[in-house]
């Protein structure tokens, strides 16, 4: 059991470093896309914030599979 919630945690924590990657892209683009309409940059800015709070809830999980693997 202790192998699977290794596995687990380190899905986890990769899909969670996915995300950020995502929200980052998403935040570069919002504050560097010179013309656009207002829905291009409420949509990278939703975006941004959404794959951040993904990332974060993915982060928490990830990290909570490998305590209770270490506590096995």
């Amino acid at each position: 059991m202790k192998t699977v919630w290794l596995v687990v945690g380190i899905v986890l924590i990769f899909a969670c470093v996915v995300s950020f990657l995502i929200a980052v892209l998403n935040w570069f683009g919002y504050y560097h896309v010179l013309d656009g309409e207002a829905e291009l940059y409420a949509a990278m800015h939703r975006r941004a914030i959404v794959f951040g709070a993904i990332g974060i809830v993915l982060a928490a999980v990830g990290t909570a599979c490998l305590v209770l693997r270490s506590g096995m």
